[in-house]
């Protein structure tokens, strides 16, 4: 052994979303109706009237336009499979926003490239990436810039 001490220590990865001071318990966002209660944020119907206002991070996100994930699809087969492939994505966020309610579609662009998604956060983002490539095949990148709490998901296809 060389007795050194010293190791590399990562950094906290800050996300200005959330807030440092807990929201008051229960709470529910004003803008989507997300509730949270115990620590996390869950769908509750009907949305108690009596609960405190607040807005959540994903409606901040949202809002802001900050994304914590992209989504570039592109390639020829995209063209002739665009609304089963649209359809693949929304199925991705509805399963994910079920479980995890912050966990959203920002937005979805289509242009000369392709279609961008943006999603609020990393996680999101990655699923959508994974269930093209199961579903359609072809060529999935997934990368994490160093530092970040974000990911960029490509996918192509050209045939």
């Amino acid at each position: 052994m060389n007795g050194r001490k010293d190791k590399l220590i990562k950094d906290y990865l800050h996300d200005p979303y959330f807030v440092k001071e807990k929201y008051s318990e229960p709470s529910v966002c004003e803008r989507c109706g997300v509730v949270f209660n115990d620590g996390i944020f869950s769908w509750v119907k009907p949305i108690p009237k009596e609960f405190p206002k607040m807005i959540c991070p994903a409606c901040r996100r949202i809002e802001d336009n900050y994304e914590g994930g992209v989504v570039l699809l592109t390639g020829k087969f995209l063209n002739n499979h665009k609304e089963e492939i649209i359809n693949t994505v929304k199925n991705v966020e509805a399963y994910k926003i079920e479980r995890r309610p912050l966990e959203r579609i920002i937005s979805i662009v289509e242009n000369e490239n392709g279609i961008e998604i943006k999603t609020t956060y990393e996680h999101l983002a990655r699923r959508i990436g994974e269930a093209i490539n199961n579903a359609f095949k072809g060529e999935l990148k997934i990368t994490y810039p160093e530092g970040e709490k974000y990911v960029r998901v490509k996918w192509f296809r050209d045939e």
